[in-house]
Formats: C-alpha cells, structure tokens, sequence
C-alpha cells in the first residue's frame, strides 16, 4: 500500500549506482580495480543491485547479512549493494535493531 513506486524501471544489466562513485577505493590493490571493473562489465553488478532490491522488498527492513541468507549468498554482496542502492535514492537505512544472522 505504502510502497514507493519507481519512475523508472531498472534492468539487471542497467546498474543502478551512482557513476561518479567508483566500486574501489583509491588505495586498493590494481587487482581489486579490475575486479570491480569487470563486476560491472559483466552485467553482474546490475544484476545483483537487482537482487538485493528485490529481496528487500520481501524482507522489509532486513539487515545485509538478513538479506544474503535469504538470498543464499555471502553477507558481503548485500552488504556491498545497500549503500549504491541508498544513494540512488532506491533503499533508505531503517531503525537500528539487532541481526538476527549475526547478532
């Protein structure tokens, strides 16, 4: 009922984050550069920013280790898609609670 609708519909293959932030930091090591490059190549940066969007709406209000547990995946790849999906506009953070995956 209270759902926020989108303006535009995202596609897996589309990433949705911000493009003037990069998926590295200025510090890591080149390979960490090229796997974040390739992330996003791929298509499997979209796709995962999907799942995550998706499992969140069934998991409302989910922590990131909450939302790769039902998703079946490392806590990490949540974890790392929340805040692209925040600035995006897409997700906001709820109350702070404790996880039920980690405590």
């Amino acid at each position: 009922m209270n759902e926020q609708r989108m303006l535009f519909p995202t596609k897996a293959d589309t990433p949705v984050r911000d493009a003037r932030s990069p998926l590295y930091h200025r510090h890591d090591p080149v390979t960490s550069r090229e796997a974040a490059e390739h992330l996003r190549r791929s298509g499997r940066l979209g796709a995962q920013q999907q799942a995550v969007l998706e499992a969140l709406r069934e998991c409302n209000g989910a922590t990131h280790a909450e939302l790769g547990a039902f998703m079946g995946v490392h806590w990490l790849t949540p974890a790392r898609r929340l805040p692209e999906l925040a600035r995006a506009g897409l997700v906001k953070k709820g109350q702070p609670r404790v996880c039920r995956v980690k405590g």
